[in-house]
């Protein structure tokens, strides 16, 4: 998902082109997706207002369906209609901690469930113990940005997938959620490297 112009960041770059460590934030969810067993195709659900996006997606490659720009919901729901085609791991592009790994755990926990949608969250704790604001929260939980819809399906159950992973936490949509994501990247490197 791709289509968000970015209006909170409150600069002149298309969200998804918004640079973290020299590469857009869409790339670094490019790159775990395309690193990820079990993902076969990608597209980018892209709207009229974020051009320079689509352009950049086009030019990489990228199959782009084109929303209307309505809303997140509203977009998805018509990518997903136009696909049709089973289940359909969803990405937001503002993940820039996102690896293969991470779309991996979200995968395996969709075929363990027995439900046409997996709705991964964090707990609302992992969000406080790291510093981070969440944009929304339901209860406890703050809805992460990789979830899984069989997109023939669109109304069926739905069951809740809730992860402690920081990494599926980390999203972009304040210019201080940049600093934020480079703060838990130090900090997991750091962690990685004091690991036997």
């Amino acid at each position: 998902m791709a289509g968000g112009r970015g209006s909170r960041l409150g600069i002149d770059v298309e969200k998804p082109l918004l640079s973290f460590r020299g590469r857009p934030l869409v790339e670094h969810v490019l790159s775990a997706l395309e690193g990820a067993a079990g993902v076969e195709r990608i597209y980018a659900a892209t709207s009229p207002r974020n051009s320079g996006t689509t352009r950049y997606l086009i030019a990489r490659g990228v199959e782009v369906l084109l929303t209307p720009g309505s809303g997140y919901v509203e977009d998805l729901r018509m990518a997903l209609s136009a696909l049709g085609r089973g289940p359909v791991l969803v990405a937001a592009a503002d993940l820039p901690l996102l690896t293969p790994g991470e779309v991996e755990e979200v995968l395996g926990e969709y075929r363990r469930q027995d439900a046409p949608a997996l709705s991964t969250m964090v707990p609302l704790s992992l969000f406080r113990r790291y510093g981070l604001t969440p944009t929304l929260t339901i209860g406890e939980l703050v809805p992460a940005g990789v979830n899984v819809v069989d997109s023939r399906n669109l109304e069926g159950e739905e069951r809740i997938y809730i992860t402690e992973n920081i990494r599926l936490a980390v999203n972009v949509n304040r210019p201080e959620d940049l600093k934020k994501a480079e703060e838990v990247r130090r900090l997991l490197n750091a962690n990685k490297q004091r690991t036997p």
